[in-house]
């Protein structure tokens, strides 16, 4: 008997918008935007670090008692090197401990290590359950807190196991930026420059004007209302432009890892012991004057940025000691390369990206080119 060949149009409608809110002590806002429609009747499971638990944990649980909502509260250690999957596993063993199910609602409170892995908690918990970021820092006000990516760490790569899941919403709290450290301010501004270097050359000229002319501090910077603002805007409306036209980095969206494909495989090659940003910096420096060989930026386009890092007190150059066999072993993994071809995203100057033939933003980089790269700036 001949099977019966039939088709069905499945045809697929999801808004995945959400609001940004950036502004001052927004535990309250937090409050009034896990009570909208479907979010009011859930459980709240609130996933945060070590570190943050200390500072934010109890004034947002007593937001919600005054509401007349509990909230379970859930944490794990801090720091890069807690991203895994084992951290994964036993968060969403203590949620099922603790009887959560398809009606949690996750708010994840922290900075880039919290979204990343909490996010990644939400979009497996019960095969997803939405979530709420209440971002606590610089870096992941300009990094992860928008666009829905969300990972954990291997010791292969950072970020290479994960999913796109996007949040319900993304409240950015400026206060949180003034307990901040120094090295942790300078970490969300290796992020920072790299949105001016890529998208905007009058925002890098904001930043030029703030560090290198007028020489401001990590904590004078944070407490500038309209510096802070500004950065914390501008980072999240390129953000949202890359984002917006490529949900799931097909092609342009790869724009943001401008830096990324050498900043993530020295964060990998030093074991984590340098911050996700100092990476970043050192990898934007490093794709820029690899640029510069291929005619993609000038000279005084290298000096600006290195100046800029400088100043800011970033690195820009490879640490002394590490190992190129294993930057060149970790980015052999990285996401945007296709079949074990390593693709670099370039800047056309300061502000904008170099578009490739078939308006491909990413373009391969012969391996032994890259080394011998590598090895010079190594030595240099």
């Amino acid at each position: 008997m001949k099977a019966t060949e039939f088709t069905v149009e499945l045809v697929r409608q999801v808004d995945e918008s959400y609001p940004i809110v950036v502004g001052r002590g927004l535990e309250s806002n937090l409050v009034d935007v896990a009570g909208r429609g479907e979010l009011a009747g859930r459980r709240i499971a609130l996933i945060t670090d070590s570190n943050v638990r200390e500072l934010v944990a109890d004034r947002i649980v007593a937001e919600f008692a005054a509401a007349g909502r509990d909230v379970a509260v859930i944490e794990f250690p801090a720091g890069e090197i807690n991203k895994t999957r084992a951290t994964k596993e036993a968060i969403e063993d203590e949620l099922i401990a603790r009887g959560f199910g398809r009606d949690t609602l996750i708010i994840a409170a922290g900075g880039g290590v919290v979204t990343d892995l909490v996010g990644f908690v939400a979009a497996t918990f019960t095969r997803g359950v939405p979530y709420i970021s209440y971002v606590t820092t610089l870096l992941a006000a300009a990094d992860a807190s928008v666009g829905g990516k969300t990972a954990v760490d291997t010791p292969a790569a950072t970020n290479l196991i994960g999913a796109f899941h996007q949040p319900r919403a993304v409240l950015i709290d400026l206060d949180r930026w003034l307990t901040l450290s120094d090295a942790q301010i300078r970490d969300g501004l290796g992020e920072t420059i790299k949105h001016g270097c890529l998208a905007d050359s009058e925002f890098f000229g904001v930043l030029e004007d703030a560090f290198v002319r007028r020489g401001l501090s990590p904590a004078k910077f944070v407490n500038d209302d309209g510096l802070a603002q500004l950065t914390a805007q501008r980072n999240c409306e390129i953000k949202r432009d890359f984002v917006t036209s490529d949900v799931f980095e097909g092609n342009r969206r790869m724009g943001l890892n401008l830096g990324h494909t050498i900043g993530r495989a020295l964060e990998a090659a030093m074991g984590y012991t340098m911050s996700h940003g100092e990476c970043v910096a050192v990898g934007t420096a490093l794709q820029m004057r690899l640029g510069w060989s291929f005619g993609y930026c000038s000279e005084s386009d290298v000096e600006r940025f290195e100046a800029l890092a400088g100043a800011i007190g970033l690195p820009f150059r490879l640490p002394s000691g590490v190992s190129v066999d294993a930057i060149m072993a970790a980015m052999g993994h990285d996401k945007k390369g296709v079949g074990g071809v390593i693709r670099f995203v370039f800047q056309k100057g300061i502000g904008d990206l170099m578009v490739f033939e078939a308006g491909a933003y990413a373009r391969p980089v012969d391996a032994e080119l890259i080394r011998q790269f590598l090895e010079e700036q190594s030595a240099s």
